[in-house]
């Protein structure tokens, strides 16, 4: 009786399998490659957002001039013909109120945990990194929620009579007045749905690294895997020829019968 073959047997045949499996993998390290490149670029933006005095400031309409980070004022110093900058993150004292001081905490705790996540892609190197994933995608998620609270808790302290004197009697509490948001809020704005999907892939990728190394022959995933063993294979340069002895059989006469 002759048996049909399924199709899909053959085509998904062990081999097959694992040739698609570890081009998969290179994929996946390119995905990962990208995630820290960004997480990185996203670590740059949050430090720049957090020491720019750029956040609100001054427009055509508004009655004063300068414009106002989360810790420093800039006014323009007409002698000179430059903005001058006053505040210190170091010096809660140099801060306008307290809604600006919890900015700047929050703000700063951001920066901070981006720099500790982006000081972890090196645990790549010497620990599993299923786990190092885990770690950096937590810490950005954390950054996130704290740079949402700075971006919420930033407008209630535009009641300031600092605050009111270039943006007008107008200004309040989440009110802004004659002044406009800046490019330094815009980008903690934005940083926040960035830091999010970080996060999300973070974990996404220390899921699919759970996967991948339960799937692999060893254990964990070699450079042979990542090739799809193509480096394994030997050319025909290479290949060891040896002699065979061949022994006649009994029924042949003798040396005549192996003439040409």
């Amino acid at each position: 009786m002759t048996s049909v073959m399924d199709p899909n047997v053959s085509k998904f045949n062990p081999e097959t399998a694992r040739v698609y499996h570890f081009r998969y993998m290179r994929e996946y390290r390119a995905i990962c490659a990208l995630w820290g490149l960004l997480t990185i670029i996203w670590c740059i933006l949050n430090l720049v957002s957090f020491i720019q005095p750029q956040w609100i400031g001054d427009t055509p309409q508004s009655p004063g001039y300068g414009h106002l980070g989360v810790y420093a004022n800039c006014y323009p110093d007409h002698a000179r013909g430059e903005y001058l900058c006053d505040g210190s993150p170091f010096s809660w004292d140099s801060m306008l109120n307290n809604s600006f001081k919890a900015t700047s905490f929050f703000v700063g705790v951001s920066s901070l945990l981006m720099l500790i996540t982006v000081a972890a892609l090196l645990f790549f190197f010497c620990f599993k990194k299923t786990v190092v994933f885990y770690l950096c995608g937590i810490m950005e998620i954390i950054s996130a929620l704290f740079m949402f609270l700075a971006c919420v808790i930033y407008p209630s302290g535009w009641n300031q009579i600092e605050v009111k004197a270039i943006c007008g009697d107008t200004a309040g509490e989440y009110r802004l007045g004659e002044c406009s948001v800046r490019w330094g809020y815009i980008l903690a704005i934005l940083g926040i749905f960035d830091a999010i999907f970080l996060s999300v892939l973070a974990f996404l990728l220390a899921t699919k690294r759970a996967k991948l190394e339960m799937y692999s022959t060893t254990g964990t995933v070699t450079k042979s895997e990542l090739n799809g063993y193509s480096g394994d294979t030997l050319s025909k340069h290479s290949i060891a020829i040896q002699p065979v002895v061949a022994v006649p059989d009994s029924q042949y006469g003798g040396r005549r019968d192996f003439t040409l």
